[in-house]
């Protein structure tokens, strides 16, 4: 099964979150070249990894039996399987092969190996290729004595489980993205509706001052256009009043006139009527 890199990176690093980044590129390469050679999921490999050594290649079993980051069994490896003793009296050449699966990358690609192997064992067994099965046989929980083949024990459910964490973490569930697509894209339509409701509160004060200003603009332009109206009903009554005072002043001065031409007129009435009384009666002079 073919992972992406970068899926195996993070998954060796959810196992031991302190391993240098070089050291997990370097394994992840060859977990995933690996995996894909002998047809296993590299999630796998990083479960069996997990619980053999937490991803430390140095490990040495407490029995000197097993190492790296793997655990094989150092006395069925090449250089080894034909000491009388491997562990207390290694040959030189079992020595050797001992310090090769002290190497992280090549422990990886003997692990490999190994899974393809017993696969192979549990279907010649058992008929059949399990996963839990072939990874019980790996873990060395055969009993050839009493034809005990590929039976899972408590450790083996322990890698599976394990290995089902390490999926739900990486990879969800297609309903499980499509939930947390749709979550996210509710809770992104709800904080753009509660952006748009404070801009929208934000900016009604500004509204109602510009509805203000405007109002007292026209107000103010509404004065201004009826200033002049009553600065011309100020002139305008300054005019009739000006016209009233000629007017009344004309009829003063003619009244005045009337009144002087009148008392002329009288006093020549009587200047004539006194011219009259002063005169002789001719008359009265014959008759004298």
């Amino acid at each position: 099964m073919i992972r992406s890199l970068a899926l195996i990176v993070l998954a060796i690093q959810l196992s031991r979150p302190s391993i240098p980044k070089p050291e997990v590129e370097r394994y992840a390469k060859v977990l995933q070249q690996e995996a894909k050679e002998h047809d296993f999921d590299p999630l796998t490999g990083v479960a069996i990894i997990h619980f053999e050594s937490y991803w430390l290649p140095a490990v040495v079993s407490k029995d000197g039996e097993d190492y790296g980051l793997a655990q094989i069994r150092a006395r069925y490896v090449r250089g080894c399987r034909e000491d009388a003793d491997p562990v207390n009296e290694p040959s030189e050449a079992c020595v050797a092969a001992k310090a090769r699966l002290l190497d992280g990358e090549s422990n990886i690609r003997r692990m490999a190996a190994l899974i393809t192997a017993n696969r192979e064992l549990c279907e010649k067994k058992r008929g059949r290729v399990l996963f839990h099965e072939w990874l019980a046989s790996y873990q060395g929980r055969n009993r050839p004595a009493s034809d005990h083949w590929c039976v899972p024990g408590e450790g083996t459910w322990r890698v599976v489980n394990y290995r089902k964490e390490l999926l739900a973490k990486l990879l969800p569930a297609p309903r499980a993205r499509a939930r947390s697509k749709a979550d996210a894209a509710s809770k992104a339509d709800a904080a753009s509706k509660a952006s748009a409701k404070q801009t929208s509160e934000a900016s009604a004060p500004s509204k109602a001052k510009s509805s203000d200003g405007k109002r007292a603009s026209a107000a103010k332009q509404s004065k201004q256009a009826k200033s002049p109206s009553k600065a011309s009903d100020s002139k305008q009554a300054g005019a009739d009043k000006q016209s009233k005072a000629a007017a009344s002043s004309k009829a003063k001065s003619d009244d005045r006139k009337q009144s002087r031409a009148d008392e002329r007129s009288k006093q020549s009435s009587d200047d004539q009527k006194s011219k009259k009384a002063k005169a002789p009666n001719k008359n009265d002079s014959k008759q004298g």
